[in-house]
């Protein structure tokens, strides 16, 4: 990759520098069954709630439908507040069909008083909370499920930037703007969440910089999770000096305001995007190794001596996400790689903590043809569909997985 814009070295170690929600006219009640029937309540991760509102939305529609409450305050404030009384606003998602396509409507609701939630998400491991008892109490169980990349963005207009490296990352997000690093000169215009953010976590792990150091004034904190974030790179009054972090199942719908950047690791020669190209989505270079920042997402729920969740609901949840509660109306392949995250039978490398070494990793049911098809809306031209399981409709020592030959 050609380099189109020269950034400046910063002059210390960087460790030793200092989707709106439309409210309906009258309050829902998130304890109203009539309105949320058969409720499953989810704290924390905002970079998940992309995914999370596809699955309510396919839920929400079973002939016995099931009503996603998710109240969104980050990775690990929501695992802080899995063991107490849930306060405040929450969401719930509704499916507008008089829009083409389809869209689905973020609506909020809120609880009443002894609510608790049925499952933490977070971005990271239990262990990576600084906020949490430690270590992880054993009637918590930490289930990873699905892979999220981070993606560092910049508005669609800045076009000279285009790759960042790990040190160059660090510099901005450990100096702030007295880091001199390109045009990124402005405290105004760089963008973070919170330390206790998972975001910003599995970012700070692949750049070296503590979480708690990516706080004002270094960057300007987002006080409305991944939304805030968006807003505040998109809006800002100078285009060349905005720069942040989000999901990439947050920045795949803003494509046409935001670029991600490529991203070169320690110890990388080049800089990868997260996808094959900047104008594809496929999540390639992450899923064979070459892009490093992603993590699992996890579900913390309670559970029994044996590591099984205790709570029907956390169960149904996990199963649905993770694949191992079928349902006939949809293939949770298809659901995540719609909205952008990527089931772990697409992953050809795995991690055991977050932003450590990788490993080769090959899953028992494969699914990247089924991943990339739902993923790019396009078939890619190497994958055969099929029907069934097995091999009979398959050859080549292939079998049939999520409707494709592998």
């Amino acid at each position: 990759m050609t380099r189109l814009t020269r950034f400046a070295a910063c002059a210390t170690a960087a460790a030793a520098c200092l989707l709106a929600a439309r409210t309906a006219g009258a309050q829902v009640m998130c304890n109203d069954l009539t309105t949320l029937p058969n409720p499953i309540i989810l704290t924390g991760s905002s970079a998940f709630e992309a995914t999370v509102k596809q699955f309510a939305v396919k839920l929400s529609a079973e002939t016995t439908p099931t009503t996603i409450i998710y109240q969104v305050p980050g990775s690990c404030s929501g695992v802080a507040n899995f063991s107490a009384a849930l306060t405040g606003t929450a969401h719930y998602y509704t499916l507008d069909s008089t829009m083409t396509p389809p869209a689905v409507v973020t609506n909020s609701c809120t609880f009443a008083a002894g609510q608790m939630a049925d499952v933490a998400i977070s971005d990271v491991f239990y262990e990576s909370c600084a906020n949490v008892p430690q270590p992880r109490p054993a009637t918590l169980v930490d289930i990873p499920g699905p892979v999220q990349a981070m993606l560092f963005v910049v508005p669609k207009t800045n076009i000279a930037t285009q790759y960042i490296t790990a040190s160059e990352a660090a510099d901005i997000y450990g100096c702030g703007a007295s880091a001199n690093v390109a045009t990124f000169t402005q405290a105004g215009g760089i963008f973070c969440r919170d330390p206790n953010s998972g975001t910003q976590i599995t970012v700070a792990d692949n750049i070296g910089v503590p979480a708690s150091v990516m706080i004002a004034p270094v960057c300007v904190p987002s006080t409305n999770g991944t939304a805030g974030v968006i807003s505040g790179v998109t809006t800002y009054t100078t285009p060349g000096s905005a720069i942040g972090f989000i999901g990439a199942d947050a920045y795949d719908p803003q494509r046409a305001n935001l670029s991600s950047l490529a991203f070169q690791g320690f110890g990388q020669t080049m800089a990868y995007y997260s996808d094959s190209t900047s104008s594809t989505a496929d999540r390639r270079n992450l899923r064979d190794g070459h892009y490093l920042i992603w993590g699992y997402e996890h579900m913390i729920a309670t559970t029994d001596s044996t590591g099984v969740p205790t709570n029907p609901k956390a169960a149904n949840f996990i199963g649905w996400i993770n694949g191992t509660k079928t349902d006939s109306s949809f293939d949770y392949v298809q659901v995540e790689g719609a909205a952008g995250t990527i089931p772990v039978c697409a992953m050809k490398v795995k991690r055991s903590s977050d932003g450590g070494l990788l490993d080769h990793y090959t899953p028992a049911d494969s699914c990247s043809c089924a991943f990339e098809s739902a993923i790019t809306k396009t078939t890619p031209a190497s994958c055969a569909s099929c029907t069934g399981t097995g091999t009979s409709t398959c050859t080549g020592g292939l079998a049939c997985h999520h409707g494709f030959c592998e």
